[in-house]
């Protein structure tokens, strides 16, 4: 089966610079109005383009939309590249360079990250939980050797399952990137823009958080599974105490 996101020839035949414009007007008006609101009129009226080149481009809204949306997909990936290759200086250093790495992409693409927001918050997006499902599968492709590796250095319970320790670490760095681009997501956190040493101060108390929730030390306190009666087995030897 196709892949709807692929364009056709005639947009890969076009000069570079050509596309980015097309990308970028086409990110703008998805960015500001979401899926069912977009308008592909308003975009070639900013382009200057006849209105029927879009589709000579793209077989039509939908496969116009998940291009836009693989593009935040590759620059996603591409920024994460230079965290991913200082991994050796563990865990919570990657994690912390990632952080910042994520700012620097909201201000450097922010309508790609409205992009992502408009398809975490607006349900009427085309194959929205195929492409939530993706973003999370890609964090715990990224995240999850990671966490391996910290496991192995004693950073890490090797108590707490793989896949479990990624969840948490990826809810955070999401909520922290949200609560980073709109400030009435930031739940009372420093995270405004123009205070960098205050975001700072974030960044460190949101790591020293997971540092304390996922250490070695902590793991048959705070990792065991359900009981058979539905309780953790840390309340079952409270209660019992």
């Amino acid at each position: 089966m196709p892949n709807p996101a692929v364009p056709k020839d005639t947009f890969n035949n076009l000069p570079a610079a050509k596309r980015l414009r097309i990308e970028a007007a086409l990110a703008r008006e998805f960015a500001i109005h979401g899926y069912r609101k977009a308008s592909l009129n308003t975009v070639v009226k900013s382009l200057g383009i006849a209105k029927g080149s879009l589709y000579q481009y793209f077989d039509g809204k939908e496969s116009i939309f998940l291009y836009v949306f693989d593009r935040f997909t590759d620059r996603v990936k591409a920024m994460l590249k230079r965290p991913a290759a200082g991994e050796e200086e563990g865990l919570w250093e990657t994690l912390r360079q990632t952080m910042r790495a994520g700012i620097a992409f909201i201000d450097t693409c922010p309508d790609l990250y409205q992009l992502y927001l408009n398809v975490l918050f607006e349900h009427e997006v085309p194959r929205r939980e195929e492409l939530i499902r993706r973003v999370r599968l890609f964090s715990l492709d990224y995240f999850g050797p990671l966490v391996a590796k910290g496991q192995a250095r004693g950073e890490v319970s090797p108590l707490v399952p793989v896949a479990r320790a990624v969840f948490m670490i990826d809810a955070v760095l999401d909520r922290f990137l949200q609560g980073y681009a709109r400030p009435y997501l930031n739940g009372g956190l420093s995270l405004a823009a123009g205070d960098a040493p205050a975001r700072e101060a974030e960044i460190e108390g949101l790591i020293a958080v997971l540092r304390r929730g996922l250490a070695a030390e902590q793991g048959s306190k705070f990792c065991d599974g359900p009981s058979p009666g539905g309780k953790n087995k840390g309340e079952a030897d409270a209660r019992v105490d």
